[in-house]
């Protein structure tokens, strides 16, 4: 029984020493040299006085060494951080500062931008993942004294108060979702998985270890396929591609580009939609174009080890359906309902926030406890034990087939571009700056074919051009969280009676603005 998530690849690399592991770009590498090198970095860890259920981040581009990081860390009984490396320095700073690291990980491609962003006297040692002395370490296996219980990743999110949040997600949690992804979707070692998510996304645990347990090959979605999106196309068959999980935008985006052709994804079996809602028109034509793949709509926050329930879509959406299901939870995994009086209930009908149990729950926010009590509750059904629920923010409502459909946030986090998003944080982040007075942010999702978008309001010094202003937000925010449009005013913002601002005014200001 596979108790820690590297056993996973340990096993595939015992059983097909000399197959291809992981391919990026033109580069490749086999189990066994992937197992051998991720050994030495575990020693390396180690001969650096990094203790054991470290958490340890590392900051590069998706590449072969970004995979070094995941299973070398991992092996040396320590929790992996994917930081992305378009984070700006603040944002850098508070994730390092979360941690309570002394080192971090980078490679060849990655260790001058993060040494221009680090603060002189950090006190971090930065190991270069391309520089280890392979001839003095030993590629043995390390003995992992892990249990299931123990961290295996921090992913951090977007945080309402500008700083993110670390989900902490344990070995056991992947195991759960992983075992039953494998036996739902039969993926063998014969598959192509491919993996467009980047890193510190939760949905790139899909790609990595259904490919790791089965002993199939990974293929990376290298940033630069991904900057001219319609190369992905070409690039899905060259690779023979069986499995390829994504956000809805990617499929909605692959389809306006035109570039679609009838006699494209000979190969592909299975394409998973999970990250935001999935439109049906878009599912539709897919469906109608490609009849022989498999189009399954998942969903589920970080905080739910990617995903809780999903969907089997095995027929063509109606050309007038207006959602498409989330669907069932999955195995070992339980929902609820909670009803505006509080009710929780799993009755046709029922409308409200989704409430979800069970062993891939995340352990909470590090370093964050009354956030975490917040939102991971105590079972009210008993209190025998530690059995916490997570509340998604997410209301969902239950179909009459008893299929969950989602329907939006409670707050102010929306999913855009597939990233869960605070847009607090993005508030925060324009606040910062000084030629920024005050500044509210406000979101439109996708509705009647139209694109969504995140915009701001705001107050502004009129000495600071525009371009200027998008360059300091681009120098304080992840690219993902820039707004798209930005309005300058010199009037008070809306605002409701309580004082609080007025977000579907502003909102319908910019639409307004749009359709003229």
């Amino acid at each position: 029984m596979t108790q820690l998530v590297q056993d996973y690849f340990i096993a595939s690399a015992n059983r097909y020493p000399d197959k291809i592991a992981v391919r990026c770009a033109d580069q490749s590498i086999t189990y066994r040299a992937l197992d051998q090198a991720t050994n030495r970095l575990a020693s390396h860890l180690w001969e650096n006085d990094v203790q054991a259920q470290s958490m340890v981040p590392f900051f590069m581009p998706k590449s072969l060494e970004s995979m070094h990081c995941v299973l070398g860390i991992l092996k040396a009984d320590c929790a992996y951080v994917p930081v992305d490396v378009n984070s700006p320095a603040q944002r850098l700073q508070s994730i390092l500062n979360s941690l309570d690291t002394h080192v971090i990980l980078v490679s060849d491609a990655s260790e001058a931008l993060l040494r221009e962003r680090l603060p002189d006297g950090s006190g971090i040692d930065i190991i270069n993942v391309n520089q280890l002395p392979e001839d003095s370490l030993s590629a043995a296996p390390p003995t992992c004294a892990n249990l299931s219980i123990d961290l295996a990743y921090v992913l951090f999110t977007s945080g309402s108060t500008g700083v993110p949040k670390g989900v902490m997600i344990p070995h056991k949690a992947i195991v759960d979702y992983i075992d039953w992804c494998v036996e739902t979707y039969e993926l063998t070692d014969q598959d192509e998985i491919a993996n467009h998510a980047p890193l510190y996304f939760d949905n790139s645990t899909f790609d990595l270890y259904t490919a790791f347990k089965t002993g199939a090959t990974l293929h990376l979605v290298d940033d630069a396929l991904n900057a001219v999106l319609p190369r992905l196309i070409r690039w899905l068959d060259e690779h023979a591609i069986t499995t390829f999980f994504c956000v809805p935008s990617v499929l909605t985006l692959l389809l306006k580009s035109r570039r679609l052709k009838p006699e494209s994804f000979r190969q592909v079996r299975h394409i998973l939609c999970a990250g935001e809602a999935l439109p049906p028109a878009v599912v539709r034509q897919w469906m109608l174009m490609y009849p022989h793949i498999q189009f399954t709509n998942m969903y589920g926050p970080t905080e739910i080890t990617v995903d809780c329930t999903y969907h089997i879509i095995d027929q063509v959406p109606d050309a007038d359906a207006r959602s498409i299901p989330i669907g069932r939870p999955r195995r070992n995994m339980d929902i609820w309902v909670r009803t505006e009086l509080g009710e929780l209930t799993r009755q046709p009908g029922a409308q409200g926030e989704l409430l979800v149990r069970g062993t891939s729950v995340a352990y909470g926010y590090l370093g964050l406890a009354e956030k975490t009590t917040d939102v991971f509750i105590q079972n009210p059904w008993h209190n025998r034990y530690h059995d916490p629920l997570y509340c998604t923010g997410d209301l969902v409502q239950i179909d009459e087939q008893g299929l969950l459909h989602y329907q939006g946030r409670l707050d102010d986090q929306i999913k855009y571009l597939g990233y869960r998003i605070e847009l607090g944080e993005i508030e925060a982040g324009l606040n910062s700056l000084d030629a920024i007075e005050e500044a509210v942010v406000v979101f439109s999702p996708e509705q009647d074919g139209e694109e969504p978008f995140i915009a701001a309001l705001i107050h502004a010094d009129p000495g600071v051009s525009q371009t200027d202003l998008i360059e300091s937000m681009k120098a304080r925010l992840p690219g993902y969280m820039v707004p798209t449009r930005i309005e300058r005013t010199d009037q008070p913002f809306p605002r409701t009676p309580n004082g609080k601002y007025d977000r579907k005014t502003i909102l319908k200001q910019f639409l307004t603005t749009e359709a003229a």
